[in-house]
């Protein structure tokens, strides 16, 4: 959605409108629309109809409109998609499942319960292994044999993510890492030609080169010939009485609606209507047919199921389906998390993930299989504390751990990374067929040198694991998290204003 900010913000300058957009995701704006017309939100965006079903169980959100519409699909390198042969012929959900099994290609996937992308792919997959029902129903859901299907799709995914935009740029910037993606046709379109961001910082344009303008191999689309969710991205008003804002609102949809809005978004990879498209709208150079992208494609989207039954399937990808994570949390317990604050914010969001009802409300439920390793840091590395599973005790036991831990003096993340990478490669066999991840919690205030970690990685053959880094406190370092993150396949999230939503989106991503 950021690849269209410029052309909102364009036009609500002309008009003379103050449009402030801000980017959640799909469970922050689900939980925000159930505060009703009491959110703090004027408006929703998300990517799909099924954040209205499961978060507006107040109707509070009005006028809900689909602006755009893209589908679902497989980009790979058009190498690899010749080689199977589905530039001619479209594979079905069992075919992919089966060449992935096969290893003929390595590819990344969203989070079914934290970004749009991910949801609706488990959605066509869970749907197409029940063999294209009529309807979905709970028998669906607690198929067994439907399960272990779905789970069999889980397990091939190679890295996962939190936001289907970061994938994206996690393939352009790292074209050797992986084979493709799951995503948003719009995405494959922007990670072949390019997209325009605003900085936040300066209001400026920003260009983010694609895969063809750094002279690497194009992704090309692979429609799954019996199971495509489609995004239609609705737009919805909270009516909170105010006639000025509803104004502008209206203002706002009927432009992007309008067929000079409608034709820069087709620029831009998106759909204008959800069965095929007039192929002269089409922008050849974002839906390029050399690379698989068809607008006379008729794409019959599965319908979504009911609240009852989305609730259930996507609790039960974060409880039992999905491919299990493995965190190796590095903990800042230096003196100065003690006097920012730091200490009290780290326990309340590791709350979050190890209390079972938290977890359950942004569904980030670990799994039986899921492994946590908490390795504390001052000036030198703590004793690792391991966890492992959902078992309610278990959790509770590892949460008066970090409870108590207490190191004190001077800090050393870097150190704390090295000693996690260590461990990493001593217990290899044990988080096979998990998704490997470091999170360093800190205030950033660090001696020591990346050039450790640097150096380490490369000794323990450790390229792939990524590194993901929050801030905490007023005063932390965001120079130096935020060089770890992007040095190590990463993300940064600060924890300035409200450390536990940082948190949360940073577990999204593992």
């Amino acid at each position: 959605m950021s690849g269209l900010e410029p052309m909102i913000k364009k036009w609500a300058d002309k008009k003379g409108y103050l449009i402030q957009i801000h980017y959640k995701g799909s469970i922050d704006m689900m939980r925000m629309m159930k505060d009703g017309a009491g959110t703090v939100a004027d408006a929703f965006w998300p990517a799909h109809t099924i954040w209205f079903i499961l978060g507006d169980t107040r109707h509070a959100v009005k006028n809900k409109r689909s602006i755009m519409v893209s589908p679902i699909v497989a980009g790979l390198k058009t190498s690899v998609v010749k080689k199977l042969g589905w530039d001619k012929q479209s594979p079905n959900m069992a075919a992919f499942l089966t060449a992935a099994q096969k290893n003929k290609f390595k590819y990344g996937k969203t989070s079914s319960t934290q970004s749009n992308s991910g949801a609706l792919f488990h959605l066509a997959a869970w749907w197409a292994f029940a063999g294209k029902p009529d309807s979905w129903t709970m028998d669906l859901v607690k198929d067994p044999q439907i399960q272990a299907r779905v789970k069999e799709m889980e397990s091939t995914v190679a890295a996962t993510s939190g936001s289907s935009g970061w994938l994206k740029s996690k393939i352009v910037n790292g074209a050797d890492k992986l084979d493709g993606m799951i995503n948003y046709e719009a995405m494959i379109s922007e990670a072949n030609i390019g997209w325009n961001t605003i900085d936040k910082s300066t209001g400026k344009n920003v260009h983010h080169p694609g895969l063809l303008e750094k002279d690497q191999e194009p992704l090309h689309v692979v429609y799954l010939s019996d199971a495509t969710m489609m995004a239609d991205h609705p737009l919805g008003y909270v009516d909170k009485g105010n006639g000025q804002k509803e104004k502008i609102f209206n203002a706002l949809q009927n432009y992007l609606l309008s067929p000079d809005a409608q034709k820069k978004m087709i620029s831009k990879g998106r759909r204008n209507k959800l069965l095929a498209m007039d192929p002269s709208l089409a922008d050849k150079k974002a839906f390029n047919p050399e690379y698989g992208f068809d607008v006379e494609k008729v794409i019959a989207p599965i319908q979504p199921p009911r609240e009852e039954v989305l609730t259930a399937i996507l609790d039960l990808y974060q409880e039992a389906v999905r491919k299990p994570s493995a965190t190796f949390w590095v903990i800042d317990d230096s003196g100065s998390m003690y006097n920012n604050n730091g200490k009290t914010a780290v326990q309340q969001a590791m709350s979050t993930l190890l209390t079972p009802e938290k977890a359950r409300e942004y569904k980030l439920q670990p799994t039986p299989r899921d492994i946590h390793v908490v390795i504390p840091f001052s000036d030198t590395p703590g004793s690792p504390i391991r966890a492992q599973g959902n078992d309610p005790a278990i959790l509770l036991t590892l949460m008066d751990k970090i409870n108590r831990m207490h190191l004190g003096s001077g800090t050393d993340m870097y150190a704390g990374v090295v000693a996690a990478l260590t461990y990493i490669k001593q217990h290899q066999e044990d988080i096979k067929g998990h998704f490997p991840a470091i999170a360093v919690l800190s205030d950033g205030q660090s001696k020591g040198s990346i050039n450790d970690v640097r150096q380490a990685v490369k000794r323990l053959g450790l390229e792939d694991i990524p590194i993901f880094t929050l801030s905490f406190g007023a005063e932390a370092d965001e120079r130096q998290l935020k060089e770890l993150a992007a040095s190590f396949g990463g993300r940064y999230f600060s924890g300035h204003h409200r450390v536990a939503d940082a948190f949360r989106k940073m577990k999204g991503y593992n």
